[in-house]
């Protein structure tokens, strides 16, 4: 059986209500249960909705997801993990104690053939100055510093806080992401890679343009779709209730230029 590299992002585990995230995380570990052919997954940012690293405290509502992940580790499946701007700060975790590697947004990386550039999606589409000034201070080593001497339940209620008012707040339709998407690669010359990937917008869609491709991810919150590369092509798949994979068709496109 010819391998394949799956991408996933935004699943923003721990948020929403009780119920809907032990549905959440039962579809995506069933999901991690069959993937019987692949050889690499990467994790694109916003797996978890907010996650900090302190030496001694782990969420336990993330238990079953990290078991997941070994597990899939367990058979020979290797991973890399990507931060986003909801999770960025378990970097350490997963590498310390997963022994999953971890890359900047924008790396690029190389699979059958194909150079994919990898960015969690956050201040790419639509570059906002306010938003480039609080990820610069939340990312430095002073702020993290201070903020591993709060109470882990303070910061944590706090982080939920901020991101159940991130949600109240519109979210872009699905008609204005793909003509951000269509500005940005009108506007950006990525030839030297094959495909951008990314996550953040929640929206499941792939743009063609001059040589290269952008595909968004999607999310586990309301479209549960992946990335999947096989024998040198790219497309999206949407994962049903037992986990089984299904392929989107015919994925929107615009023509380069």
């Amino acid at each position: 059986m010819s391998q394949s590299v799956y991408f996933v992002s935004d699943a923003h585990f721990g948020a929403g209500t009780a119920a809907s995230q032990a549905e959440r995380v039962r579809r995506f570990t069933r999901w991690l249960e069959v993937l019987a052919d692949a050889e690499h997954l990467y994790l694109v940012g916003d797996v978890f909705d907010f996650w900090f690293d302190y030496p001694n405290y782990m969420p336990k509502a993330h238990m079953e997801v990290l078991y997941g992940l070994r597990r899939l580790q367990d058979h020979g499946v290797a991973m890399t993990f990507v931060g986003g701007n909801h999770d960025a700060w378990c970097e350490s975790f997963f590498e310390d104690t997963l022994g999953v590697p971890t890359l900047p947004s924008g790396a690029v990386v190389e699979h059958q053939g194909q150079r994919l550039m990898l960015h969690h999606g956050d201040g790419l589409l639509a570059s906002e100055r306010s938003y480039a000034v609080f990820k610069a201070i939340t990312r430095h080593p002073v702020p993290v510093f201070l903020a591993r001497l709060i109470h882990p339940e303070a910061l944590y209620a706090f982080a939920m806080w901020l991101s159940r008012r991130s949600r109240a707040r519109e979210r872009d339709d699905a008609s204005r992401i793909v003509g951000m998407i269509d500005h940005y690669g009108h506007s950006h010359d990525h030839s030297d890679v094959d495909h951008v990937v990314i996550g953040h917008v929640h929206t499941p869609v792939r743009r063609d343009f001059d040589g290269w491709s952008l595909t968004c991810l999607g999310d586990w919150i309301g479209h549960f779709t992946a990335g999947r590369l096989h024998e040198g092509r790219l497309g999206l798949v949407r994962v049903d209730a037992e986990g089984a994979m299904h392929p989107i068709a015919a994925p929107p496109t615009a023509v380069g230029g």
